[in-house]
């Protein structure tokens, strides 16, 4: 007869696993393979940096290029990024020595008009029917076919 199997079967459990004790050859690996996580990110992040100036310097020469010989194309490069943009990102972005003027006001009435649309055709709540029920500028009369 097998003998292995007198009482039920001890379960570690996850506090019992978290307290087993790390060897010194094991804390030595996982210090090291955090080393070269570390130094891999910081060496991702440099270049990433580099290319973000890399890319800021190009395309201050791009929109003088443009400035000379395509004005519309300048416009409609601000009117985007400040459409994009965050308030404060904006407001930054207005003081740029070659931003047009008037953009800014324009983005600024878009984004009023963006946030009248979304108020006006946003979703109203009916707690009597339990649902969203989405609200249309000009509801259509009601014909006696669906009044009864």
């Amino acid at each position: 007869m097998n003998n292995r199997m007198q009482g039920k079967p001890s379960k570690t459990t996850r506090k019992k696993r978290a307290e087993v004790p790390m060897s010194a050859a094991m804390q030595a690996a996982m210090f090291k393979v955090a080393n070269v996580a570390a130094n891999l990110s910081r060496k991702d992040e440099a270049a990433q940096q580099a290319a973000r100036k890399a890319i800021a310097d190009t395309i201050e020469e791009w929109i003088a290029f443009l400035t000379e010989n395509e004005p519309e194309a300048v416009d409609q490069f601000y009117y985007e990024v400040c459409m994009m943009a965050s308030a404060g990102n904006r407001r930054r972005i207005s003081k740029h020595a070659l931003m047009p003027s008037g953009i800014a006001e324009q983005v600024e009435d878009d984004l009023k008009k963006q946030k009248r649309r979304a108020i006006k055709f946003r979703p109203k709540f009916h707690s009597h029917r339990s649902r969203f029920v989405r609200q249309r500028p000009n509801p259509a009369p009601a014909t006696k076919s669906t009044q009864t």
